[in-house]
């Protein structure tokens, strides 16, 4: 193996495939970058066995091969090549030889047939979304994605294509985060996607128009994107029926300006030490909230303006659950839903349904 190739194009495609590296992993060999040298093209393939990322540059190749090397040391090594060259190296006999203009490295490397493939994708479904579409909707329902395993089904994005719209949800049982936005299938698509694959997904995805291409099987999902490959394991189980959460009679209906109520949220959290179990308190009346906290710290107390419809209502939440929602409106005014002290609360825009957020409250001693 032996050839030559541009050195920002290398750093571009190491970052992308790095991602799904494997980290102390008993496998060693899922601890290094898969590299294959043909037709003049240098693809990189990472696997851990949840993800695997493959991506490819041009080169000037001279004899074809394939090798692994591992992922930390050469990627780390690539990143430190003089930026006076363009021009890179690679040379693979026994060992790997990386050289640009006067750095050289030697390393040593892996059979790549230990190598696991990624797995072959039999396709029983598809669709393509825009790259920005799928970054926002997964952006804006990571948050309420469940970080134990409790139950499977929550640690990851659950996504459904159906009636010409897309539902992207997460959830951790304290909270539902729903996305939608206009979408055609030829059939209803079900899939729960794995968080840190979302993540990574975050990182990867650009923001314009570009295309993905999600081609799905019954335990993989394949994503075509413009500059790279990803595929990932699937959550398997069923989704639970969220839209029953939201079946209550609403008493009360706020209308308020997001950032307003976030940063009155923000200052009452303040006292709240980590754990969570201290709530704030929101007090809602003659068109007015006011939002109190009170730990063994101190007192916090603040009210703003708002237009209201309905019965008035004391209700308390983890200050955190909720700004998170805040956070993740993408809108300046929000419609805030209440039924009682004890049922959850929804957050949704004043015009339109892209995005809904459910908040459970906390009980008031």
């Amino acid at each position: 193996m032996q050839l030559t190739c541009n050195r920002t194009e290398l750093i571009r495609a190491i970052s992308l495939a790095e991602r799904a590296v494997a980290i102390r992993n008993p496998m060693y060999v899922l601890e290094g970058l898969y590299m294959e040298a043909k037709d003049q093209t240098l693809t990189f393939i990472s696997n851990n066995m949840e993800l695997g990322i493959q991506c490819a540059i041009a080169a000037d190749i001279k004899q074809e091969g394939a090798t692994v090397v591992k992922a930390s040391l050469f990627c780390d090594a690539v990143r430190k090549l003089p930026d006076y060259e363009d021009v890179v190296a690679i040379s693979v006999e026994e060992n790997m030889k990386l050289s640009c203009g006067n750095a050289k490295f030697d390393f040593s490397t892996i059979n790549p047939d230990e190598f696991p493939k990624l797995p072959y994708i039999e396709e029983t479904q598809s669709f393509t979304i825009g790259e920005g579409m799928l970054k926002s909707m997964l952006k804006q329902t990571m948050y309420a994605v469940a970080q134990i395993d409790s139950k499977p089904v929550l640690t990851g994005n659950y996504i459904n294509i159906k009636d010409g719209h897309i539902v992207v949800v997460g959830c951790d049982g304290y909270r539902i985060a729903i996305r939608k936005e206009a979408l055609t299938a030829p059939e209803e698509i079900k899939c729960i996607i794995p968080a840190k694959t979302s993540k990574e997904l975050l990182s990867i995805l650009s923001d314009g128009e570009e295309e993905a291409t999600v081609t799905l099987s019954s335990n993989y999902a394949a994503i075509h994107l413009s500059h790279c490959l990803l595929i990932t394991r699937l959550i398997e189980g069923e989704y639970f029926d969220y839209s029953s959460v939201m079946r209550h009679k609403n008493s009360l209906v706020i209308t308020c300006e997001t950032k307003q109520i976030l940063d009155s949220v923000d200052r009452a959290s303040l006292i709240v030490n980590e754990t969570g179990k201290t709530p704030v308190i929101l007090h809602i009346e003659n068109d007015s909230v006011q939002i109190n906290s009170e730990t063994l710290t101190g007192k916090v107390n603040d009210r703003f303006q708002v237009s209201m419809s309905g019965d008035p209502i004391d209700i308390a939440f983890n200050p955190r659950y909720l700004m998170d929602a805040f956070k993740n409106c993408d809108a300046d005014t929000i419609k805030f839903t209440f039924s009682t002290s004890v049922n959850p609360a929804i957050i949704e825009p004043v015009e339109g349904d892209k995005f809904l957020f459910v908040v459970v409250p906390m009980r008031i001693k």
